[in-house]
């Protein structure tokens, strides 16, 4: 036995050391790794270390034992990895494999563990198992590490559920659930179980009490945020522990709650409106905080935090609801609980360009959309309109000036537009906003509502009153910061496409409107070139052979340059309807030589349309 091992065993031996913990945990990564035969008797004073067990015991002590058994792995694998590069041929014959050998040193590692406390048991299977899957050809061999996890896991929370029935403590180890540190033992459990349990197979997580693993983890989470309460505390805003946790925790919740709604639907569903009822619950907090709290102590570390809520609730939403959706019937409840959490921070999605087609916050977009989803296919009679009504209370009892909470709620009344009985409740919000492009997502969701309100068929009485309105309301934001090109173009197809459904007269006005204002701005050269492509894209969204040959005519008339011949190409090949086609094809096959002379078109250029 050299010195040094010796050396780190009297450490290890002692409550305290005079060297840092950086420093332990390189030795003893060392030694695990070189000690011959088997390191089982040190990985047996390591799990029971006083060093380690003294009071308190925090999460810097247990990460500093996982990192070195993960190093362990790391300096083992390496050096059996060389050494089989260096055998002879002949010795390499009768020698096992480097993976092989690892395995019975891995177990060698797991024995040494057993007896062990089970939180230091965690703490050690965690730096195993994520050593082992930092290797992609180990990953097949981590079954053990992926069983001490499990295990040790499972004692850690049934500890703390005698903990919680015993209304005094039976020993001293059940006094080290109580808040010591910087954490308590069970939300350093859990941090250590967020590290390690998404590397272990579905299959085996089953065997875990999900439903408890999942409250936990909300409450733990809840406590992260003071239940909401930080922006009102300067003092708990600077503190907040918890809060360089959140994110591993929070995609622990996502996996347990995902696999428990597999394997235990009726459980998966109570669990899950719990966790979304608590994140709503502390959204709404911080809501009601943020409008009474004009400016935050720390602005800087303020927003670090909202941020990490707003993450937060995205990530486990997002997991609930794609899993729930396979469950027959989802009930509608969780999407409407995740809406409201996410409307409650309205003012944080704000600054991520909010959830409108032009936002790149997937994420975001796929969790309101998804909770939409179960929203609209609900089978409750009223649900829809329910929420709908619920957001525009809401939203009448606002500062006046929330445009943010405006924009939420307009992008969501968009999404379920088809299943409301009347969604013309909805138009008054939208008004105010159709001629405000500044706040651009409240502009841009405004027309999105108009727009979905006009593809609606059983609106037909109430199109025939909105078309002269909006036909000017769309030209009047056909100017630069008003819809983009695409935009204006899909506004007009849309409205014209609704109006033919009515008179001819009717469907022919937005386009009479469109051809009034490429003469009125023809001296705008940029406006007129969007206008004159919104009046192409209206090509394929008349009805009747003689509309189409009348807005054909008008568009011959006023078409100019390359680019807007070769996108009233696309619209009469790919976009015009089946009763339409034969006439249209005719006309271009009729005029597309007369364009390409007219506006120096390569024979090429337009062939291939």
């Amino acid at each position: 036995m050299t010195s040094m091992y010796s050396n780190l065993l009297a450490h290890l031996q002692q409550p305290t050391s005079s060297v840092g913990l950086e420093t332990i945990q390189g030795a003893l990564s060392h030694h695990l790794a070189h000690l011959s035969p088997l390191p089982t008797p040190l990985a047996a004073s390591a799990v029971s270390a006083p060093l380690f067990l003294s009071h308190p015991l925090t999460l810097a002590k247990l990460d500093t034992l996982s990192t070195a058994f993960r190093h362990a792995v790391h300096i083992k694998y390496d050096l059996l990895t060389k050494d089989a590069e260096e055998s002879s041929l002949t010795k390499a014959l009768f020698t096992r494999g480097p993976r092989t050998r690892l395995g019975q040193w891995v177990g060698a590692l797991i024995n040494g563990l057993q007896g062990g406390q089970p939180i230091m048991r965690l703490a050690c299977s965690t730096g195993i198992l994520m050593g082992m899957n930092d290797f992609e050809k180990l990953r097949a061999q981590k079954g053990p590490a992926e069983n001490e996890v499990v295990l040790s896991l499972a004692e850690v929370m049934d500890l703390f559920r005698s903990f919680q029935l015993s209304s005094a403590s039976s020993s001293e180890w059940e006094k080290e659930f109580q808040p010591m540190g910087d954490h308590d033992l069970l939300s350093a459990a859990l941090i250590l179980s967020s590290q390690s349990l998404p590397l272990v197979v579905e299959d085996k997580l089953k065997a875990l009490p999900l439903d408890i693993l999942g409250r936990l983890l909300t409450s733990t989470i809840s406590s992260a945020f003071t239940s909401g309460t930080f922006l009102t505390s300067p003092s708990a805003l600077v503190k907040l522990p918890l809060l360089a946790s959140v994110a591993p925790l929070s995609k622990l919740s996502s996996l347990t709650h995902s696999v428990l709604l597999d394997s235990r639907p009726r459980d998966g569903l109570v669990t899950s409106q719990e966790t979304l009822s608590s994140l709503e619950a502390i959204c709404a907090q911080v809501e009601m905080d943020w409008n009474r709290v004009s400016t935050p102590a720390d602005a800087q570390r303020t927003w670090l935090v909202l941020k990490t809520l707003l993450f937060s609730t995205i990530m486990i939403s997002e997991s609930v609801l794609s899993a729930a959706i396979y469950v027959t019937p989802c009930p509608a409840p969780l999407g409407l609980t995740a809406l409201r959490a996410l409307g409650h921070l309205s003012f944080v999605i704000q600054q991520f360009g909010g959830i409108t087609p032009s936002s790149n916050f997937v994420e975001l977009k796929k969790a309101v959309y998804l909770a939409l989803d179960v929203v609209a296919g609900s089978t409750r009679a009223g649900e829809a309109e329910d929420f709908v009504s619920g957001l525009l209370r809401a939203q009448s009892k606002a500062p006046k000036d929330d445009l943010a909470k405006k924009a939420f709620i307009l992008a969501c009344a968009e999404q379920l537009v088809p299943v409301l009985k009347d969604p013309r409740d909805v138009f008054a919000l939208c008004e105010g906003h159709l001629n405000s492009p500044e706040h651009r997502e409240t502009y841009e969701s405004a027309h999105s509502v108009v727009l979905a309100v006009l593809s609606r068929e059983d609106m037909d009485g109430w199109v025939s009153k909105m078309v002269p309105w909006y036909s000017a309301c769309l030209v009047e934001n056909s100017a630069e910061n008003g819809l983009d090109t695409v935009q204006l173009r899909l506004a007009f197809q849309t409205l014209v496409k609704s109006a033919c459904r009515q008179e001819n007269a009717i469907g022919w006005f937005p386009v009479e409107e469109l051809i009034r204002a490429i003469e009125k701005y023809r001296d705008d050269h940029a406006r007129a070139h969007r206008l004159r492509l919104a009046l192409i894209s209206s090509v394929s969204a008349v009805r009747g052979v003689d509309m189409l040959s009348r807005i054909l005519k008008e568009v011959r008339r006023v078409i100019k340059g390359k680019q807007e011949v070769e996108r009233l190409g696309e619209e009469v090949i790919e976009r015009v309807g089946d009763r339409e086609k034969a006439f249209a094809i005719r006309w271009w096959a009729e005029n597309r030589k007369r364009l390409e002379a007219e506006y120096g078109q390569e024979e090429r250029a337009l062939a291939r349309l």
